[in-house]
């Protein structure tokens, strides 16, 4: 059976079994006995275990396991190469041709820099002289004012080169034991060019401001990163405490014209979707939705804050493959749903009056909807078992006769006629008519098993041509605005003609002089 080690190579902390960490030990022997009378011993060992810990960190990475295993390591060395391999008479800086020469990295190069550094990293990526980079950023910066922006920008995003791998990736060169050498031994015998005294010194005032300037860009950049992700870690605690409120805390609510007491959000939205598989597929829909999101805004939360390292590939595609999945069936749901009210139904009920000989007056009943819900004595009361309210359609018609016509137009849509119908015909709704008195309840009323199947009551009052009648404000305002042929509806004495409701003019006048005199 094999077993597992924590090993620090390149000041990276793996999981390695027992044969790669012989492997890799007795391999890393050999590189110390090899490179012990070299100069700069110490630094060559470490740059190659700084290389060995990136390679491995890509295997792991790539290929989804958490262990570094003997076939990494076999691998990493085959690309590192064997010291018995390297000539004593290799040159210092090998020349490689086109086809030699890795995809690299972008860097900084801290050593030919001017300024700071972007132009000498640029040109070793692109086997250039710094020279023509630099001549395109003065010309830039004389002719559109550009270049300095360019610069800075490329300064904050471009990484320094500080190890000597990232010195042979920013030159496009393979990192291996051999390269790592050379290049510890050119830059220990100062091949490097330098620049003239002016310029060094002109630079160097440039690097420092320069310097100055990234750090605080940065600083800012790092800071508003930060308050970023605790803003979304704190958005996403926040979203699901209202969540657990909306589905525990009892309260009256509002909601397309309906009202509710006393129920949760969740039963509400038990109302609205009472089909059971329907409803089922809205929370399967919604619970993928809120992990994904959640879990994203979560990490990525995490990350700004605390730096943590950014999610795996698979990972990501998961969470996109959960979101997609969580929109694709409420898409499914909501197709379903708008299936279910294709078909609508009405149910009328008209009753005749005789029309008292003086004028008739229209009151509306409470609209403080917790007097229906806690009904009250009397025929004013609704029922107790209706827990949902909805808002009446009111509007007055010339009626043939003389006689008061009553009309309630009930509708309803299901997936077909027999059960919209029944939906229907259980709106139930009360109204009172005593002498010259009309009270005309705003609320019909719903059993909430019956769920919302787009339930309306259209309340049709036919009044006799050349009848007067008296609106209360409180109901006027609530009738159908054609139906005044002078669309003055703030309630008061009105006679209904063949073109509909018209205000006595007395009573115009009278509110016309009161305005006046205010």
């Amino acid at each position: 059976m094999k077993k597992n080690f924590s090993v620090n190579i390149g000041k990276r902390l793996f999981n390695i079994d027992d044969d790669a960490y012989e492997c890799l030990n007795s391999y890393l022997g050999r590189l110390r006995n090899y490179f012990s009378a070299e100069e700069g011993r110490e630094e060559i060992i470490a740059d190659i275990e700084m290389r060995i810990a990136e390679l491995l960190e890509q295997r792991v990475e790539t290929k989804g396991q958490g262990i570094v295993i003997l076939e990494f390591i076999q691998e990493v060395i085959r690309e590192m190469g064997e010291p018995d391999q390297l000539s004593d008479s290799e040159d210092v800086r090998p020349k490689e041709t086109a086809q030699q020469r890795t995809t690299g990295k972008l860097f900084r190069d801290p050593v030919n820099r001017k300024v700071g550094g972007v132009a000498a990293g640029l040109s070793a990526f692109f086997g250039i002289d710094p020279v023509w980079l630099r001549l395109i950023f003065v010309i830039s910066t004389l002719l559109y004012g550009s270049g300095p922006v360019i610069y800075i920008v490329l300064w904050l995003i471009l990484p320094e080169a500080q190890t000597t791998s990232e010195k042979l990736e920013m030159q496009r060169q393979r990192v291996n034991i051999g390269t790592l050498r050379n290049e510890l031994a050119s830059a220990g015998k100062g091949l490097q060019k330098t620049g003239s005294s002016f310029l060094g010194s002109t630079g160097a005032l440039l690097r420092n401001a320069f310097e100055i300037a990234a750090r605080l860009i940065r600083w800012f950049f790092q800071l508003f990163g930060r308050l970023t992700g605790l803003l979304l870690l704190a958005l996403v605690l926040l979203s699901y405490l209202g969540i657990g409120l909306a589905l525990l805390v009892r309260d009256h609510v509002g909601m397309g014209g309906y009202q509710f007491d006393s129920v949760t959000l969740y039963q509400v939205f038990q109302w609205m979707v009472p089909g059971t598989s329907d409803r089922w597929l809205f929370y399967l829909a919604f619970l993928l939705v809120l992990a994904a999101l959640s879990g994203l805004l979560i990490y990525t939360g995490l990350r700004l804050l605390l730096k943590w390292p950014p999610l795996k590939w698979p990972v990501v595609v998961a969470f996109i493959l959960i979101l997609f999945g969580g929109i694709v069936i409420a898409g499914s749901a909501v197709f379903r749903y708008s299936r279910s009210t294709d078909v609508a139904d009405s149910v009328n009920e008209t009753l005749s009056f005789k029309m008292p000989e003086s004028r008739l007056h229209i009151q509306s009943g409470p609209w403080d909807y917790e007097k229906f819900i806690n009904p009250l004595s009397g025929s004013l009361g609704m029922n107790t078992n209706a827990l949902v309210l909805g808002e009446i359609n009111l509007s007055f018609r010339p009626a043939p006769g003389d006689s008061l016509v009553f009309t309630q137009i009930r509708s309803a849509s299901s997936t077909n006629r027999p059960r919209s119908t029944d939906y229907a015909t259980n709106i139930q709704y009360n109204w009172e008519i005593k002498d010259t008195l009309v009270v005309i309840n705003p609320y019909f009323s719903l059993p909430f098993d019956d769920g919302m199947h787009y339930q309306e009551l259209n309340i049709i009052v036919g009044v006799p041509v050349n009848k007067e009648i008296y609106l209360d404000p409180e109901i006027s305002w609530k009738v159908r605005y054609s139906d005044f042929d002078n669309s003055n509806n703030d309630g008061g004495m009105y006679t209904m003609t063949s073109s509909g409701l018209v205000r006595k003019m007395a009573e115009v006048q009278a509110t016309d002089s009161t305005a006046s005199v205010k």
